[in-house]
């Protein structure tokens, strides 16, 4: 994978091996031990990971999971494993369900880590009830992490204030300055910033320390039993609220039986009180997040981020128009007939399922393949969809801005000015972003399967939560 920042390739093979062997001879050296397995684990798009089991030398084992941060060129992106150990140590006498630091390298950027035994799959469960049971345990969990007193707490990044508003708009600039890092202009992401800044909540209760990236998907479980949450590499301090917008988001991939009686343990657990509005505001902060991420294009599967673009900028989209109160009516459905080209792309495609995929031994190329018959789907559509969905744009754009546009890349160019200078309204540009964000979704919908049309699970407060 190229960073997208400057197109320098990851290090070689060589280079890596080296650096796993100087992180596996640091394991041993700690335990007095051997490394007896390390089998790869996924470690996200920047990391490498393995689950290591270490024989010390009285014979006794040890089970640990060790992670790396692959090199990266200097971004203002402070979200590294160096913080994500900060937030270790901040949270190592809470009590809670989650993985120890065991060690921090001194040189490299690596942690090693407790094992904790459970798989992250929610979506694996099928009985409702063991779903509920597991949710209500991690909102216990989230209960017990924003108790967590976050005097001292110094992260990279954060800042020191007793208000929670300072703590939301250091957040926002910090994925500012990651968002204008690329020098790539995107009206919806500017919009969104610009609706985050003028509409910062100030509560007056105290800061807590957030996860980040709460929710299924980002928590172990074996059986009905929470074992462990995991991630932390976006927390910081903030609001509490915001918790529990991830938590909702989340739910879009791996839905909860009931996401208001979820939010109703957590207000039990937490003694707090829930505030839609500040949950409606940080559904739009967390959104925005992640289309930064996929702005920043930090990952090497294209077709999972084909997907993950067109569900998350749509889902910005309906954040924004719910936190304000403005009702989008959905765009009318574009159609055009197959191309002649279409038998071509679905022959392809059958052979990626029934041939490659059907008799394939080795996991990797099962998955490539599957990524590949995402982009194939996807690119099958832009030559189907693409023509009405450009001209679709244009339309709106033309509709937006009160004057003809020749191509859509001018059009969203002199949006974004317009965006900048106030010279058009929410609604207005609500109404835009929804049309865009529909064509994408239509050109991604053959790829991204089942969640080609999901959107936030609505939510209500019950009375005394």
């Amino acid at each position: 994978m190229a960073d997208s920042l400057n197109g320098e390739p990851e290090p070689g093979l060589d280079a890596l091996a080296e650096e796993q062997a100087r992180l596996f001879e640091w394991v041993q050296g700690i335990y007095g031990g051997r490394i007896a397995r390390a089998v790869p684990a996924s470690g996200g798009n920047r990391a490498l990971s393995w689950s290591i089991d270490v024989v010390c030398d009285d014979g006794a084992p040890v089970e640990a999971f060790l992670r790396y941060s692959l090199p990266r060129p200097p971004s203002v992106e402070p979200y590294t494993l160096r913080r994500e150990a900060q937030v270790h140590r901040a949270v190592a006498d809470a009590g809670l369900r989650a993985p120890r630091m065991l060690a921090e390298h001194p040189t490299l950027p690596a942690l090693l880590m407790e094992r904790v035994s459970g798989i992250a799959e929610f979506r694996r469960l099928t009985d409702p009830q063991v779903k509920t049971r597991i949710a209500d345990q991690f909102m216990a969990q989230l209960a017990r992490l924003h108790a967590v007193d976050v005097t001292g707490v110094s992260l990279d990044g954060g800042v020191e204030s007793p208000r929670i508003i300072d703590h939301v708009r250091a957040e926002i600039g910090i994925w500012r300055a990651m968002y204008e890092e690329t020098r790539l202009r995107d009206p919806l992401i500017e919009f969104a910033f610009r609706w985050l800044e003028d509409n910062i909540p100030n509560p007056a209760e105290p800061p807590v320390l957030a996860h980040g990236d709460a929710g299924p998907g980002n928590f172990l479980f074996e059986g009905d039993r929470l074992t462990g949450v995991i991630d932390w590499e976006l927390a910081h301090v903030g609001d509490p609220m915001e918790d529990l917008a991830w938590f909702t988001m989340r739910c879009v991939m791996e839905p909860v039986p009931d996401v208001s009686a979820s939010l109703a343990a957590y207000a039990r657990c937490s003694g707090r009180r829930l505030d839609r509005a500040r949950i409606l505001y940080h559904r739009v902060l967390v959104s925005a997040r992640v289309v930064v991420i996929r702005h920043r294009n930090v990952t090497g599967e294209p077709g999972n981020a084909i997907v993950s673009r067109a569900l998350n900028r749509r889902l910005l989209v309906q954040a924004i128009a719910e936190a304000s109160g403005v009702e989008i009516r959905p765009p009318s459905a574009l159609s055009s007939p197959p191309t002649a080209r279409d038998d071509l792309y679905g022959k392809v495609l059958d052979d990626l399922r029934d041939v490659v995929v059907a008799r394939g031994a080795d996991p990797a190329a099962i998955a490539t393949a599957k990524n590949a018959s995402k982009v194939l789907k996807y690119l099958r559509a832009c030559d189907r969809y693409g023509p009405a969905v450009e001209a679709d744009e244009r339309q709106a754009l033309e509709a937006v801005l009160g004057e003809a546009q020749a191509d859509g890349v001018a059009g969203r160019g002199r949006l974004t000015q317009a965006l900048a200078g106030g010279a058009v309204s929410v609604q207005a540009a609500l109404i835009f972003f929804a049309r865009q964000t529909a064509g994408d979704a239509l050109l991604a919908a053959d790829a991204s399967g089942g969640i080609a049309a999901r959107g936030y699970p609505p939510f209500e407060i019950e009375a005394g939560s």
